[in-house]
C-alpha cells in the first residue's frame, strides 16, 4: 500500500462515471469564477444528495454543496464545499496533471435545464 493505505481505499471505491460534454456548458460560462460555481452546482446535481461521513461520530456532510453565505465584510457569496474522492497513484503520476487524479461520484447527468443557458 501507498499513501497510508489510499492507494486500497481507491480500489475499494467502485469506478462510475458522468461524463462531460464540454459543448454542454452554456456559453455565458465565460470566466472561472463562473466555471467554478456552475461545477459546483452540476457536481451537487449529480451527487443527488449523497452525503460523506467526514469526521468519525459527527454528521454526514453532503458529497457537494453550493450555497450562499455572507462574510463579515457584508458581500454575498457562493459557498463551495466538495469531497471528491481521489485515486492517490494517478496524482503522484507525474505526466499527468493533478485534477486527472479526481474520481467520478455518479453516473447521473446533470438535469437538462441545468445545461442551457
Amino acid at each position: 500500500m501507498t499513501g497510508g493505505g489510499h492507494t486500497a481505499w481507491a480500489l475499494l471505491l467502485p469506478r462510475r462515471m458522468a461524463a462531460l460534454n464540454p459543448s454542454e456548458i452554456p456559453s455565458h460560462i465565460n470566466t472561472y469564477e463562473r466555471l467554478l460555481v456552475f461545477a459546483a452546482q452540476a457536481l451537487a446535481n449529480i451527487a443527488n444528495g449523497e452525503s460523506v461521513n467526514v469526521e468519525q461520530g459527527k454528521q454526514e456532510q453532503r458529497l457537494a454543496s453550493c450555497s450562499l453565505g455572507t462574510t463579515a465584510d457584508g458581500v454575498d457569496r457562493f459557498v463551495i464545499g466538495a469531497y471528491v474522492p481521489v485515486d492517490m497513484p494517478a496524482l503522484n503520476d507525474p505526466t499527468e496533471k493533478t485534477w486527472m487524479a479526481a474520481m467520478d461520484v455518479s453516473t447521473a447527468r446533470p438535469h437538462v435545464n441545468f445545461l442551457q443557458n
